[in-house]
């Protein structure tokens, strides 16, 4: 199966950038995108994550702000490769915080991948409660319900994309891979933020439920990946805006 991955800038969130890279630079606020990615080559097209309700909807829940331009919107960036929402096949959750989410109840034909434990784990949240936006959850196990496939563990969701569990960042936070014509490229979610300083230098980043998980992780992205592509890494827009195949 060839496969092409495009990233989808679906806004950004405003974090301190010590979250993102352990006591570093504690005190700087930065942005960083909400990254959806759309796979080409099945027999439907596969997005990976759902980016955010709205950054109304982010501040008034998490308290973080958020921003989002009029070419961002779920709509304008499948309208770059002419698809709707309405168009996608497979949706595959890395996890379940409100900023992966939020436009699940757009993507009315979608099969809904998620891990039984994490989509357990959001329903009553131990920390953080306000990463998990209850509407969007229980969207999941009401409005969605019947589009939802649940998994246990590491699963081929479709040939030559698979999940695997991370856990780390969220009780069962997953990966997922793909293999393409060049080689295999991780969408690593939130198992990563940023690839030079997380993959790379082997730091990890600001919050976590698991650390031992999270090292676990980055050392298996390092030695699996050939292409690694986080949600929040503004490099990945740089790198890939125009495809991985």
């Amino acid at each position: 199966m060839a496969y092409t991955i495009y990233p989808l800038l679906l806004g950004e969130v405003e974090v301190d950038y010590s979250f993102l890279v352990w006591q570093t630079d504690c005190g700087q606020a930065t942005y960083v995108p909400a990254t959806a990615f759309l796979i080409l080559g099945a027999d439907r097209p596969v997005l990976v994550d759902a980016g955010f309700q709205s950054p109304e909807r982010v501040k008034e829940y998490s308290g973080l702000n958020a921003r989002q331009a009029p070419d961002q919107t779920l709509e304008a960036q499948l309208g770059r490769h002419n698809l709707r929402p309405e168009d996608i096949g497979y949706l595959i959750h890395t996890h379940l915080h409100l900023d992966h989410c939020g436009l699940d109840y757009k993507l009315t034909n979608a099969r809904i991948f998620v891990q039984r434990r994490e989509l357990q784990y959001a329903a009553a949240p131990l920390f953080p409660v306000a990463f998990y936006d209850r509407l969007d959850i229980a969207r999941l196990v009401n409005d969605l319900w019947n589009q939802v496939e649940l998994l246990d563990g590491d699963a081929e969701v479709l040939p030559g994309i698979r999940t695997v569990v991370t856990g780390g960042h969220t009780p069962a936070h997953q990966m997922v891979y793909v293999e393409l014509d060049s080689g295999r490229a991780i969408l690593t979610g939130d198992a990563a933020y940023i690839v030079e300083m997380n993959v790379r230098k082997q730091i990890p980043f600001g919050y976590y439920v698991n650390l031992d998980e999270v090292m676990a992780a980055l050392k298996r992205i390092t030695r699996e990946g050939k292409y690694i592509l986080p949600t929040h890494d503004p490099e990945v827009h740089r790198l890939y805006n125009n495809g991985l195949k």
